[in-house]
């Protein structure tokens, strides 16, 4: 059955907001402290606009469905791109449970103050059913999902900013002290929290797992990426400077930390339960739009590599919207098991939103390790190749950016496995364990490839 092509500009530049922009990264973010705006323009700068512009001239110069794992098939061959779509997809089913526990956490300060952690479980387990059913529907219907999680986004984002400023007219000071000393890098304070700041400026490669089903993949893909992006680093920079305006550091909840800077600012008025009503409701849409976004775009990508015998058959079955239904029904199943798993290990939300963060970003970035050699491959390898968009400047600079960029990834890789400050046996031992796991399951996949 033939794709139909139903994807704008419009259409990418909001698809590639929503799954850029992670709410869950302001809070996170601002709980490192005033050093964070450092970081943040260090991997701005160092990382995300370079992996910004790779992925704009791969999209647009293969412009197939499968995005990622198209680029890295025909730079390195069938089997590391088997071991990439591997480690990017299954980190993906990972991953969403630490946003679903960050939804029901909210959820659960708004109506149900005193819920526990296995109540929160509950609730994320119904959450993940209901994503899988909408990845299931017609894309022309379920592209609507992102597109109003982005302007969801828009009004936390444009929310927070306007509490912040009438936090400050009303007590006339931060609740932080913010000065050109703190702002400095501060390692001991923050390089654990370093990687979770860089992960959650992935995303650009996304929007062209699904090029098989754009209007015009080689015009529009370049101009979305790099649109979105440009907006999102400006935005992350601003909402973490909110956040330090109304709370404290030492209180800064990483699951739920934004709703806590509306329910901070408002906690003496009289408008007070609305406004934690609203605010919550308008955060988890914008979280769970994200999931719908990444559940869109990478579950095709999966289904494309399964379809060419790269992955099991299973997760290449598609329905009759075409829409991969194997791949969606396998996620739903990892993330409901990986989200009691690790219910068992943590103590509360903020812990079990941490392993399961640290866990899924090492198995992400290993995915990414493969990309920017292979960007460099394919400069030299396909020379001929038209490229609509090209990374500005000659080659050695466009390889020394993705030089960089793979030394970004590989430093974020260290450190989380390490683990520094944390206990080793409740933090990095589980999440070392997980990892393990995942690498030996993928390259039992990788072995029965059929030569």
């Amino acid at each position: 059955m033939e794709r139909k092509k139903v994807l704008g500009f419009w259409d990418l530049a909001l698809f590639s907001f929503c799954a850029m922009f992670g709410v869950e990264a302001i809070a996170t973010s601002a709980a490192i402290g005033p050093s964070a705006i450092f970081w943040w323009l260090v991997c701005i700068v160092g990382y995300f606009f370079p992996f910004g512009l790779m992925s704009a001239e791969l999209g647009s110069t293969y412009p197939e469905q499968g995005g990622i794992y198209i680029w890295i098939k025909r730079a390195l061959g069938r089997r590391w791109a088997a071991r990439n779509i591997w480690y990017y997809w299954i980190s993906l089913p990972i991953w969403l449970p630490a946003i679903y526990i960050a939804i029901s956490d909210i959820i659960g300060h708004i109506f149900f103050p005193g819920i526990t952690l296995w109540q929160q479980i509950i609730i994320a387990i119904v959450l993940i059913w209901i994503a899988v059913g909408i990845n299931l529907c017609p894309l022309n219907a379920s592209k609507w999902i992102p597109s109003i999680g982005s302007l969801a986004s828009f009004s936390i984002v444009i929310g927070m900013i306007i509490t912040a400023v009438l936090f400050f007219l009303k007590t006339g000071h931060f609740a932080n002290e913010i000065n050109l000393t703190n702002v400095m890098p501060n390692l001991s304070a923050g390089i654990v929290f370093i990687p979770v700041i860089f992960y959650n400026l992935q995303g650009c490669e996304l929007i062209s797992g699904a090029a098989g089903e754009m209007k015009d993949p080689a015009r529009d893909v370049p101009r979305a990426v790099i649109l979105s992006a440009l907006v999102v680093a400006t935005i992350y920079l601003i909402t973490t400077f909110a956040v330090w305006v109304v709370i404290p550091i030492k209180e800064i909840n990483v699951a739920s930390g934004v709703l806590h800077l509306f329910t901070n600012a408002f906690r003496d008025h009289s408008m007070k339960s609305l406004v934690a009503i609203v605010t919550g409701l308008l955060i988890s849409s914008a979280f769970f739009a994200g999931i719908i976004a990444w559940n869109l775009g990478q579950n095709r990508t999966v289904a494309e590599a399964a379809n060419n015998g790269e992955l099991p058959k299973i997760l290449g079955k598609m329905n009759k919207n075409m829409a991969p239904l194997g791949a969606s029904i396998v996620s739903g199943i990892i993330s409901t098991a990986v989200i009691i798993i690790y219910g068992l290990i943590a103590r509360n939300a903020a812990e079990l939103f941490w392993h399961i963060i640290s866990f899924s970003l090492i198995i992400g970035l290993f995915s990414y390790l493969m990309l920017f050699p292979s960007f460099i491959i394919l400069r030299n390898k396909d020379k001929d190749v038209p490229r609509p968009y090209r990374v500005p400047g000659p080659d050695w600079f466009a390889f020394f950016l993705a030089g960089l960029s793979e030394l970004f990834v590989l430093s974020a890789v260290l450190i989380l496995i390490i683990q520094p400050g944390h206990n080793f046996i409740r933090t990095a031992l589980p999440i070392i364990l997980g990892v393990v796991s995942t690498i030996v399951v993928g390259e039992v996949f990788v072995s029965r490839l059929k030569r």
